[in-house]
């Protein structure tokens, strides 16, 4: 028979009485969701949105009545031109980021809100080293969680503030949560996309506002392939049109804020907030490629990007 001392049950039993996940945010791109690829390069259709590739991420920390809602990213990129004013930020990129969840979920159970941060942070996440330069590494593939790249402080600084304003709020609490967000007071966020302790440029939306996706391509972009996709946001930006611009650009990191409003007729009983860190994920192998050898030029086909490993050996990536 098995025996527990009383010390271990009084460790153990919190364990399965908290109503919060202790699960980590696991970011991933397109080869962990079977995205279709065109030779070694990521390929993925979301409706009328073709992206270079995604990154997915559980939201870490959620009430057990949230699990399994994820953050997904996208990133399209326009055709590289060839001209003078390839040195000026003309090139237009759209990141478009989605929501996530099991089936037959309905908004109407989890009121809250979505915040984007468009601002990357000053830090970045480690990528594997690069084959033949082990003082290179590959920016494309890099991955991480929100506490590689930010301080803890200023994400617990973030969240709490957000669910104070659920707390405080009658409502109105994605327009009173805006406004305490553009405060610039945020100790120990200098380093997180803004100003000081500001925390930057910013898009938010209601969870209620959100728009159903169709699955209607041959890419899903999500670890359980019943889940349904909700489009958040777009957000469009422009770089000019060397490689080290659409890298900095197009693998980005974003922070999302994530507020759930709990109460009567919703999945959870009480506020919680999530923060968050997407950036597309991008893993190719050469191999696949018959042509990559001779190709060193970033190519466009069927309004996707692909970028070949030759080139970013090169310049493109970051050391």
């Amino acid at each position: 028979m098995l025996h527990l001392r009383a010390s271990k049950i009084a460790v153990l039993l919190p364990l399965f009485l908290s109503p919060v996940l202790a699960k980590d945010a696991n970011l991933v791109g397109c080869d962990e969701v079977s995205c279709p690829k065109e030779g070694p390069y990521d390929r993925c259709t979301v409706e009328d949105n073709t992206f270079l590739g995604v990154g997915l991420s559980n939201i870490a920390n959620l009430p057990s009545e949230l699990e399994g809602f994820s953050l997904v990213k996208g990133v399209n990129v326009s055709q590289g031109l060839a001209g003078k004013d390839n040195d000026k930020p003309t090139r237009p990129f759209k990141s478009v980021y989605y929501l996530a969840t099991p089936e037959n979920t309905r908004t109407s159970e989890f009121p809250g809100c979505a915040v984007i941060f468009n601002n990357p942070p000053d830090k970045k996440f480690k990528g594997p080293e690069l084959r033949g330069d082990t003082n290179a590494t590959d920016t494309r593939a890099a991955t991480g969680t929100c506490t590689d790249v930010l301080e803890q402080t200023c994400i617990d600084t973030i969240t709490e503030r957000a669910r104070k304003v659920v707390q405080d709020s009658n409502s109105n609490v994605c327009e009173n949560l805006e406004e305490e967000l553009k405060k610039d007071s945020f100790n120990g966020c200098d380093g997180f996309g803004g100003q000081g302790t500001s925390l930057g440029d910013f898009t938010i939306k209601s969870f209620g506002d959100l728009d159903l996706m169709k699955n209607s391509s041959d890419c899903w972009p999500v670890q359980e392939k019943s889940d349904q996709l909700m489009q958040i946001s777009e957000v469009n930006s422009h770089a000019n049109y060397s490689a080290s611009a659409l890298i900095q650009e197009a693998y980005k990191i974003t922070p999302i804020l994530t507020v759930f409003i709990g109460g009567n007729d919703t999945l959870v009983d009480r506020a919680s907030s999530q923060m968050t860190c997407l950036k597309v994920v991008t893993t190719e192998d050469p191999s696949d490629d018959d042509d990559s050898s001779d190709n060193s030029a970033v190519a466009l086909n069927k309004g996707w990007l692909a970028v070949t490993i030759p080139a970013f050996v090169g310049s493109f990536l970051a050391l």
